[in-house]
């Protein structure tokens, strides 16, 4: 019986180390140098490994087409190195991403919690359901009702995609973000196959509509980009929604050159961001792309909030058993930032909504990272 056990747990062992999940963009860049265009998304299974995946803290399990990983993991969705919609910036998510791999196309979806705190006055303006003019709790307002708006202690972000590979040069992909926030999220919101649905103007929902883009044309070379866009409003024709949500986009390209000497993978890169001025922003604490941490709010997009535009210059350098990273940034910044109340008198100042607004600032940042693999 006891020699019965330890086989079990030998097999289990087995099983459980056979698996892999890609777990950084090392992968991206070895694609790139052999002239193959890989998508975007951290972690990512390697499909040669099949089975079930056991990481720190959590668990992946590998059945071409099929694949999903649950738990508390640091994810990115984006070939930049500071992406815009869902990136690395936050510490880690938890929850759960899965998807459906059929080579040339990719079904992928991802559902995780953040921490729904929120300090008095956020939780007053949470509660107002006439915080937003499109609410569908708003005529509560009317009625007596002031506080009866979308504030249950809740914050889900859901995440879909599809995305299409042609001739293994070329990677497309569109995707739809849903937050969801004051309310327990049902299957409308976070149907893995609800692709491009429009949760948009209820009250407890705020959208991003994201495109990925990444050209290989040729060994070591190659050309991506990124959009997200929050609202749209075209002032000339919406002259009565200028003060409600403006247009709020981020957009960022970049090229990259990838070649190898003896063992190190060596890429750098340039890349250009502009993030308008309002992106990321809501009335309500639990409608706003971030995310908590121990008490520090970090964005869910772009690393440094909204209101920049700049440029980046990097080089990675990768190796069997450790990486290296090199970056310089320069950017810069206007009045706002994540902070700024939503009902800011600045708003709808519509001609600024590119930015960067107002008084500007440069900022730089040089960074050095080291890991070992």
């Amino acid at each position: 019986m006891k020699n019965k056990y330890l086989i079990s747990f030998f097999i289990l062992l087995s099983v459980f180390s056979f698996s892999y999940f890609y777990t950084d963009k090392t992968n991206i860049n070895e694609e790139i140098l052999s002239g193959n265009s890989f998508t975007n998304i951290m972690p990512y299974p390697d499909f040669n490994t099949p089975g079930v995946y056991a990481g720190e803290y959590y668990l992946g399990y590998i059945n071409k087409p099929y694949w999903i990983i649950l738990g508390k993991y640091v994810t990115d969705w984006s070939y930049f190195e500071r992406g815009l919609y869902l990136s690395d910036s936050l510490p880690y998510v938890e929850g759960m991403t899965m998807g459906y791999d059929y080579n040339s196309v990719k079904i992928i979806s991802g559902i995780y919690g953040f921490d729904p705190v929120m300090t008095e006055k956020e939780f007053e303006i949470q509660s107002n359901p006439a915080i937003d003019q499109n609410s569908d709790r708003r005529f509560l307002y009317g009625v007596g009702f002031t506080d009866k708006g979308y504030a249950f202690p809740s914050k889900v972000f859901a995440i879909h995609r599809i995305e299409f590979n042609f001739f293994k040069k070329i990677t497309l992909s569109l995707n739809e973000i849903n937050l969801i926030g004051g309310k327990l999220p049902d299957i409308v919101d976070i149907n893995p196959l609800g692709i491009l649905h429009n949760t948009f103007g209820e009250g407890y929902s705020n959208t991003i509509l994201g495109l990925d883009l990444n050209i290989v044309p040729f060994r070591g070379f190659s050309v991506y980009g990124q959009f997200a866009m929050d609202d749209y409003v075209v002032p000339a024709t919406e002259a009565g929604a200028i003060n409600y949500k403006p247009t709020s986009f981020a957009y960022a390209g970049g090229i990259k050159n990838v070649y190898k000497i003896n063992e190190f993978i060596i890429s750098p890169k340039f890349e250009y961001y502009k993030i308008y001025t309002w992106m990321y922003n809501r009335w309500q604490k639990l409608l706003k792309f971030t995310g908590i941490y121990n008490g520090i709010e970090y964005p869910m997009g772009f690393d440094y909030g909204n209101d920049m535009e700049g440029y980046l210059i990097g080089i990675d350098i990768n190796h069997k058993k450790f990486n290296y990273k090199f970056i310089f940034e320069s950017y810069l910044k206007g009045e706002i930032d994540l902070s700024t109340p939503y009902d800011d008198p600045r708003k709808p100042d519509y001609e600024q909504w590119p930015g960067p607004y107002g008084n500007t600032r440069k900022f730089i940042k040089l960074s050095f990272l080291f890991g070992n693999n």
